[in-house]
Order: C-alpha cells, then structure tokens, then sequence
C-alpha cells in the first residue's frame, strides 16, 4: 500500500520520541494499518492457513464493540497473523440504511509558523477530533470517535492528550469505506478492575484507535492514528 495519507498527532509525538510508556504501540501502528487489519476495507483475500487469535482483551472487544460505537453497524475482520492479535478491526456501515460509504469529518487547523505540532511543517493541516461520519446513502451523521471521551484515558483520565476541535467542522474525505482498529495493550483481569470502578465495559478502555478510509474515487487512503491511553 501506497501513497498513505497519514496522520499521528497529540502524544503521538512523545511516543515517537521515546516517551510511550505502553511499549512500542505506536511504532507498530504507523508502519501500515493495512498489516492490522489484512488487506485494505473490504477487499478479498485469502486467509493465512495458520490458525490466528485474538489476545483475551481484544476477544472480549470483537464479542462486545464499545459503547461509543453503538450508532453504526460494524462487521467484525478475522484475526490474522501467527500470534495472539491484541487489535480488533471493524468495517464500518450505517445503522439506518446498512450503508457502507462515509465522509469523514474532522475540524481542521492550519499549523502556524513555527509549527508546534511534531511531524507538521508551517502551513500543514492538522485534521483535529472528534471525528464524525455522514452516510453517503441516507445522510445520517454521528460521531465516531471523540478522544475527550472514548478510550482509557477519555474513560479514565478526563480525555486524551490530543487537541480537539470545536468549530470550523469539515469534511476531510469523500465518500469511502471506512474501518477501524483498537488496540487493547493491556492484560483484561486490568481492564475489568478499571471499567468495573467507572461502571463501563472493558472494550470501553482501548489503547490506541485507527479510521482508516480508503475513498471511492482512487484517491489516496487516509490514516488517522490516535494514543489513548
């Protein structure tokens, strides 16, 4: 895969630093979101004949989806791989009309000069949180991911350390099959002791997530990685 349109902002930028304090997480993530999930959404593959798995967290989490997912309608991928998997990937469809095709909505800020932002020159644009989708077939429009909110840290610590956005809201793709990874870097006996305190469900307290979006018209995929935890 090619020609990625990535981005990997907020703490991101520490851990590529070396300041990850869950290991090489996001080191893993930006060498290819494709290696996740298999193949780019929705396109057909054979599946390795090695038998792949799920780690327990990442189990519980395709059984049970979070909760700040409950407005779409999500396909879970099979593991791949020759080791216990600790992502989860979902494609993702409308829950009204089961359509599979979104723009992506972020609030988009230009990087002044000098530029504060690791991995952003002057003039670059910082698609910043949350992220919304709006179905291409019905219209329906809902939040998809608000790092504020979703994850360990917008669970447990009051949002995560990535800027958001609150106005100026845009589209920054056309319409394009979207999937998702989480990553559950953490053993699940942690997990259920954490969510059970906050009265949410384990799958609620993901690591890390990844939209990636790969647009109908031949335009370049669009990666959006995010530490959460």
């Amino acid at each position: 895969m090619t020609d990625i349109r990535r981005q990997s902002y907020g703490f991101i930028q520490g851990e590529r630093c070396g300041m990850n304090r869950r290991g090489n997480l996001i080191t893993r993530l930006i060498g290819s979101v494709a290696d996740l999930i298999g193949v780019e959404p929705r396109a057909a593959v054979a599946r390795p004949a090695t038998p792949a798995a799920w780690s327990p967290a990442a189990a519980l989490a395709a059984e049970r989806p979070p909760s700040s997912l409950s407005a779409f309608a999500l396909s879970t991928r099979p593991p791949s791989g020759r080791r216990a998997s600790d992502s989860v990937s979902f494609d993702v469809a409308c829950r009204t009309c089961a359509g599979a095709h979104f723009r992506v909505f972020a609030f988009p800020l230009i990087a002044p000069d000098p530029s504060p932002y690791y991995g952003l020159e002057p003039g670059d644009t910082f698609n910043r949180p949350p992220h919304r989708l709006a179905c291409e077939g019905c219209g329906e429009i809902h939040t998809l991911f608000d790092i504020r909110t979703d994850g360990y840290d917008g669970v447990l610590n009051g949002g995560g350390a990535t800027e958001s956005g609150d106005s100026g809201e845009a589209p920054i793709v056309g319409a394009s099959a979207v999937t998702i990874t989480l990553i559950y870097n953490i053993e699940l006996d942690e997990l259920q002791e954490y969510a059970s305190e906050e009265g949410r469900h384990p799958s609620d307290l993901f690591d890390a997530f990844v939209l990636y979006a790969l647009p109908l018209d031949g335009s370049p995929p669009l990666e959006l990685v995010y530490e959460c935890a």
